[in-house]
């Protein structure tokens, strides 16, 4: 094993590598949750959701968690970066799905998604589309605007 990543309280749902073009944001996130620190992670970063409620970003060189979204009610259950780089979106069993302000740290918008357990996400690479699978039975192709 090359690192192991420990900081969450419950089972781990869901990981996702970060894109390089999320770098500069997942690093100035970081610069904003440890004040005292301003140093610059290189990389390769990813994200966990958990159980426990909450999306962790990681640097996987240092294994650090570098800091943690929380909003969501219940088991975060996917999670898929937005090509741009800027925003990660994750879908839980509250039903939603969140758009998150990765530089800020921030939810930047919830949808109530599903009827059921919102289970899986995907970002189409050129297309302006996100697609949601649920309990409930229904795969939703969302455009992005």
């Amino acid at each position: 094993t090359k690192c192991e990543l420990r900081d969450h309280d419950h089972v781990v749902e869901c990981i996702a590598w970060a894109l390089e073009a999320s770098y500069a944001a997942i690093n100035e996130a970081a610069a904003a949750a440890d004040n005292k620190n301003s140093a610059s992670y290189s990389g390769p970063f990813l994200a966990s959701g958990s159980r426990d409620k909450t999306v962790k970003v990681w640097d996987v060189s240092t294994g650090l968690c570098l800091f943690t979204l929380s909003g969501h009610d219940n088991w975060v259950r996917g999670l898929s970066w937005h090509p741009g780089g800027k925003y990660l979106l994750s879908v839980s069993d509250d039903k939603s799905l969140r758009v998150w302000d990765i530089a800020h740290t921030r939810c930047l918008k919830r949808l109530d998604a599903h009827t059921h357990f919102a289970t899986s996400l995907d970002f189409h690479r050129n297309q302006p589309f996100v697609v949601t699978g649920s309990v409930d039975q229904t795969v939703k192709v969302w455009e992005c605007r």
